[in-house]
């Protein structure tokens, strides 16, 4: 039994007690006794609970934002010196997502969980595995989106990811709410709706400058 094998067994029964128990439920000791490990393998391969968990986060998140690079490269390809269409990027951002089968909605499921516990790991996958990801897709909106602050984009994509984490993790509901009529094992369909509807909300004019404009008219 090599070293690779324990590492695979110990971020298996990770991902299991994170997307089961949330990250402030998951235990190291029951974590190790899964992967028939002991502690001192977790502190050897990992370090902490919390780097665990990031690698946890890594291992599933690195071919997903492999195909969001790769589409982005497409968009930029095609757009030339041209700022890249709003719905290319969404498309990038979600997109991936939604077609990695099992893998995108046990992320997103890990990291709301955890978020909702503790602050703590959830900045440090999206300071870590998220990162060259983030700051590519930042880019691109800033220049498609030049009429938005960096705090107005931070929403917009918080929001994108927010629906994409609901749409990923309650297929079944769309097909109760459109009394069958849409397939949740359509992800071209949904992506195909998805896109235009999430690039017309970025589009939305700015909140803040109507914010200031409002005070400045009330002022006068």
């Amino acid at each position: 039994m090599t070293a690779s094998d324990t590492r695979e067994r110990l971020l298996d029964a990770a991902e299991r007690q994170f997307s089961e128990r949330g990250y402030d439920g998951a235990s190291l000791r029951e974590i190790t006794q899964a992967a028939e490990a002991n502690l001192a393998a977790v502190s050897y391969h990992f370090g902490s609970k919390e780097d665990l968990f990031v690698a946890v986060v890594a291992r599933r998140v690195q071919p997903i934002n492999l195909e969001r690079l790769r589409l982005l490269d497409q968009a930029e390809a095609r757009a030339g010196e041209r700022p890249l269409e709003v719905e290319a990027i969404v498309e990038a951002m979600i997109a991936p997502v939604l077609r990695s089968g099992a893998d995108g909605p046990c992320v997103l499921r890990m990291v709301g969980r955890a978020n909702s516990e503790s602050a703590a790991p959830t900045r440090r996958v999206v300071e870590g595995p998220m990162r060259e990801i983030r700051a590519r897709v930042r880019r691109a909106l800033r220049r498609a989106l030049p009429h938005l602050n960096e705090r107005e984009l931070s929403y917009r994509m918080h929001f994108t990811m927010g629906v994409v984490k609901s749409v990923a993790s309650d297929q079944h509901l769309l097909h109760a709410i459109s009394d069958g009529q849409c397939d949740p094992q359509d992800l071209d369909g949904t992506i195909a709706q998805l896109v235009p509807f999430l690039a017309a909300g970025m589009r939305a004019p700015s909140v803040e400058r109507k914010r200031r404009a409002s005070a400045r008219s009330r002022r006068s």
